[in-house]
């Protein structure tokens, strides 16, 4: 009788904690310029724990970041706020587009450079820019939202 009761009560706590687990909110790229600004405690209190975490260098010191990787989003770290936000899709555009489909989409207000896209988002307190970047063969490689004053 010990260990049933013992038994109910562990597949009882481990219910609670799979409904919290699943209550947990999940990073959300519908609007990853959200993201942009917010500090550790609030990146921590909003995802939990990051799945993984590394370092990125950068050409100068000061251009090094910590990464703190969700799913389907990735939180770039300086000093102790998130200042850029790698996303597989955003605004209308995903990885795999090609060059004209995404230039389509964003309008003329892109901006060409060597290997992507510049478009400046609608901003309140510092200016955001969203960058994509291509592979060789002219698809989306990669989806950037950030501060462009740092």
């Amino acid at each position: 009788m010990k260990n049933c009761c013992t038994i109910a009560a562990l597949r009882l706590f481990l219910a609670i904690f799979m409904v919290q687990a699943q209550e947990a909110a999940l990073p959300s790229a519908e609007n990853p310029a959200d993201l942009v600004g917010l500090t550790l405690e609030e990146l921590h209190s909003k995802f939990g724990l990051p799945q993984k975490v590394y370092a990125v260098r950068g050409r100068e010191a000061w251009q090094d970041d910590v990464v703190f990787v969700y799913p389907a989003i990735d939180c770039y770290i300086f000093e102790d706020h998130v200042w850029q936000v790698g996303v597989q899709a955003a605004y209308g555009v995903k990885t795999g587009d090609g060059r004209a489909h995404i230039k389509e989409i964003l309008g003329e207000k892109t901006y060409d450079f060597d290997g992507g896209l510049l478009l400046k988002l609608p901003s309140g307190s510092w200016e955001m820019m969203m960058r994509v970047n291509f592979d060789a063969y002219g698809k989306a490689a990669a989806i950037f939202i950030y501060r462009s004053d740092m």
